[in-house]
Formats: structure tokens, C-alpha cells, sequence
């Protein structure tokens, strides 16, 4: 395996625990359920980005890797001449310009902070709630599964 790779599964594994936390956090109901989901969108997000995006890297075969890892395709340093992409990154690119991947790494609603009557912070925007983020971390581990096989063939 890849350090690039391991790196990937590092990030979907802290993903999954925020996911376990945020549920728990949602069960235990002492704060509003949407400050919780705004206190967890944005770390889960981060790191099912960054599991992306290190897989990208696996999927590039690359073997120098930068201090953290993109986020899309576009980000990707470029190959040298006359080297092709390798389809999986160009699938991937796909799936940035439409369905789940396009909506994971939209960016997130400005958290808006305001005093309300009766409550110390109102949050004004809403962040895609936990059944969201489950589900794209669900997409990330299948496309993980589906494309290691034929990255693992090179």
C-alpha cells in the first residue's frame, strides 16, 4: 500500500469517528441540532476531502507527496509530457462536475452568528445535516473499492 493510500484511509477513518460523535452528540440533544450539525459539517467535510484527495494522489501513482493533499483534480500538479492521466482521475473529474462529489466540495454556508431573544447564538445557516455526510462517505469508500483494483494492476 501507498503512503498516499494510507493517508486516504486515515482520512475516511477520522471522518467515520467525527460521524460517530456528531450522532452522539445529536442523541445526547443539549444544543440545538443545527449548531451541532455546524460545529461537525465542517471537520467531516474536511476530512472526506482529504481522503479524496490523497486517494487522487494514490490514483496518480504518485510517490512525492505534498504537505496536504488536493481537494480536486484541478489541483493535481500536471504530468510530464506525453505521460496520460489515468482514467481513474479522470472519472473522478467527472464526478466533481456533477452528483456527489460536485455537493461534498461545494463550499459550506458562511455561519451567520446572531443574538436572538431567549438564546445566547442563533445560527442563521443551515449545513448539510449528518445524512448527508454519511452518505458521502459511503460514495468515497465505494470509489476507494471500486478503483483500488485497477490502481493496484500498475
Amino acid at each position: 500500500m501507498s503512503k498516499a493510500r494510507g493517508l486516504a484511509n486515515h482520512s475516511l477513518y477520522m471522518a467515520r469517528l467525527l460521524l460517530s460523535a456528531w450522532a452522539e452528540t445529536q442523541s445526547a440533544a443539549v444544543t440545538p441540532i443545527h449548531a451541532i450539525d455546524a460545529a461537525f459539517a465542517p471537520a467531516v467535510r474536511l476530512h472526506l476531502l482529504d481522503a479524496y484527495g490523497w486517494f487522487l494522489l494514490t490514483s496518480m501513482r504518485a510517490t512525492q507527496l505534498p504537505d496536504g493533499p488536493p481537494h480536486c483534480v484541478a489541483e493535481l500538479a500536471d504530468r510530464a509530457p506525453g505521460i496520460a492521466r489515468p482514467a481513474e482521475v479522470s472519472e473522478c473529474q467527472y464526478l466533481e462536475n456533477t452528483g456527489w462529489l460536485a455537493q461534498l466540495q461545494a463550499p459550506l454556508p458562511k455561519g451567520l452568528a446572531r443574538r436572538g431573544l431567549g438564546m445566547s447564538l442563533a445560527i442563521e445557516s443551515a449545513y448539510p445535516d449528518i445524512s448527508m455526510y454519511r452518505n458521502w462517505a459511503r460514495h468515497v469508500e465505494d470509489l476507494f473499492a471500486r478503483m483500488s483494483d485497477a490502481i493496484d494492476e500498475y
